[in-house]
């Protein structure tokens, strides 16, 4: 094997890793020209508890060095944190601690990053979009969470049973308050 052709697949050995990386990101994450390739829009990382979280690059900044690699690798890999490491500075607590940016223990702060629709699946009777973003115009966290709704990914098992007696959805969702659970199924159940 020639020179030539041993260092071109060196080469290739050391970029194949960053290529799966850049693929999930939808880019190339860095690696374009000279290095300085553009920068990853949108990143969204799943938890364990509360669905997807959603990161927007645009919205914080290009000095990529604050970040990058002292708070988050840039990697596939990065270890989940919880609310409560966040709130010791770590992971996006780093930033969001009160002084910097909104405190990731404001509970104002909790739909700025949490507060997308949810799915429930629902097999016999079609699937429940919960929009939070309609809900939300209305009411702050507190009305629902923790009291009618636990925050926590799979945490809220419900029938339609529970919810015609004034529990989860049906607290509001009374006939009075808003239309009832009993009537116009379509409203929420994707039929």
């Amino acid at each position: 094997m020639s020179k030539r052709g041993f260092l071109t697949i060196i080469l290739l050995l050391l970029a194949l890793p960053a290529v799966p990386y850049a693929v999930e990101m939808g880019g190339m994450g860095g690696m374009g020209m000279g290095g300085m390739g553009a920068m990853v829009g949108k990143v969204e990382i799943q938890t364990k508890d509360v669905g997807k979280v959603v990161f927007n690059h645009n919205l914080h900044g290009t000095n990529c060095s604050q970040c990058h690699p002292n708070v988050f690798k840039k990697s596939l890999d990065n270890p989940h944190v919880t609310m409560k490491a966040m709130e010791r500075h770590r992971s996006c607590g780093f930033c969001h601690d009160g002084r910097k940016a909104f405190s990731v223990k404001s509970k104002a702060g909790c739909v700025k990053c949490h507060a997308g629709d949810i799915l429930f699946k629902v097999p016999d009777a079609g699937d429940v979009i919960f929009p939070h973003s309609a809900h939300i115009e209305m009411y702050g966290c507190t009305e629902c969470h923790p009291d009618i709704f636990k925050a926590e990914h799979g945490a809220n098992t419900m029938t339609m049973k529970d919810m015609e007696n004034g529990e989860f959805c049906g607290a509001c969702h009374d006939g009075s308050t808003a239309f009832s659970v009993a009537e116009a199924c379509d409203s929420c159940h994707q039929m």
